[in-house]
């Protein structure tokens, strides 16, 4: 099977329903990418399961193509979440395009920006850890005052936010929290709060590139 040709995907978001698309796209097509190859999504940045944008990276992962996007918090809200789509794109050699920002990461300057955002974002996922451990820390005294049972306890909090925040996936993270000391827990109970956690933190579901693009495939 011959591989398929090399091609300019767009991808354009607005955060909600009302807002219009016409701009973005307008810019994608002056840069060559055509109405097929344009995927678009109505949502928050803050949403983990946007459908079009998982389309448009299966879609360049396929053809080795270019991933165009008019800026770069199209991909997210975060600098985490900018960073992981980046990831994704650099594990299965998609050329990263950012038409406002000008920034090739097939560039030597684009890729020296890409370890710079890579820098910044560490110093982001380091200053969850520590918020998480002063949460952690609150959790423990309110328990403390109210007698409260958690099954999700401290602890666990602590270690699941450290795990996650390596890349494990929740899947991962269960038996993990369960043979931990504390209450029985369920596996939904955890599922629930790593999801919730990276969710709100903008974190990728693991460091598994087919996560956002193997559904597509």
């Amino acid at each position: 099977m011959t591989k398929p040709e090399t091609a300019k995907v767009g991808y354009a978001r607005v955060s909600t329903i009302e807002q219009n698309l016409d701009m973005q796209i307008t810019a994608l097509k002056q840069y060559g990418v055509t109405d097929a190859m344009i995927f678009t999504d109505k949502m928050s940045g803050a949403k983990k399961n946007r459908p079009g944008l998982q389309a448009a990276i299966a879609t360049a992962a396929e053809t080795g193509g270019e991933f165009v996007v008019w800026k770069l918090d199209r991909l997210g809200r975060t600098l985490l979440g900018i960073i992981g789509a980046m990831q994704v794109f650099e594990a299965n050699n998609v050329l990263l395009v950012s038409l406002t920002e000008r920034f090739d990461l097939a560039s030597p300057m684009g890729k020296g920006m890409f370890h710079i955002m890579a820098a910044l974002a560490q110093m982001e996922r380091d200053l969850i850890r520590e918020r998480t451990i002063a949460g952690v820390k609150a959790a423990r005294e309110r328990g403390a005052r109210h007698g409260r049972p958690q099954t999700m306890t401290p602890e666990r909090m602590e270690k699941a936010a450290e795990l996650a925040l390596a890349g494990v996936s929740a899947t991962k993270i269960i038996p993990v929290m369960k043979a931990m000391p504390g209450p029985s827990i369920a596996k939904s109970r955890v599922y629930q709060w790593v999801r919730d956690f990276k969710a709100q933190h903008e974190l990728p579901a693991s460091r598994n590139t087919q996560t956002l693009i193997g559904s597509q495939k």
